[in-house]
């Protein structure tokens, strides 16, 4: 199993935000099918010099392709240009 991390943006490019509720709208629909479970963090990042409110998911999964069909699910939900994705070594559990 690997630990992998999504960096979710919340600003749209061309304008606009992604509002609470379509936040919450993917997070039932898309995340919670796609895993049996996750961390939420509500993080600032920065994209191409702008500051945005940015939904971190950390999720452990032997099933890469998921998290690729995730961010890609967000990025076109949202107009984004893309969605961060951070490979991290195996996580334990004791």
């Amino acid at each position: 199993m690997q630990t992998f991390q999504m960096f979710f943006g919340r600003n749209i490019p061309n304008g606009g935000f992604v509002s609470d509720l379509n936040l919450q709208a993917f997070i039932e629909g898309v995340l919670d099918v796609a895993f049996d479970g996750y961390t939420m963090q509500h993080v600032s990042g920065v994209w191409k010099g702008e500051h945005e409110p940015t939904l971190l998911v950390t999720v452990c999964t032997s099933w890469p392709e998921k998290v690729t069909d995730v961010a890609k699910a967000y990025r076109n939900a949202f107009n984004q240009d893309s969605v961060g994705i951070q490979q991290l070594p195996a996580m334990s559990f004791v």
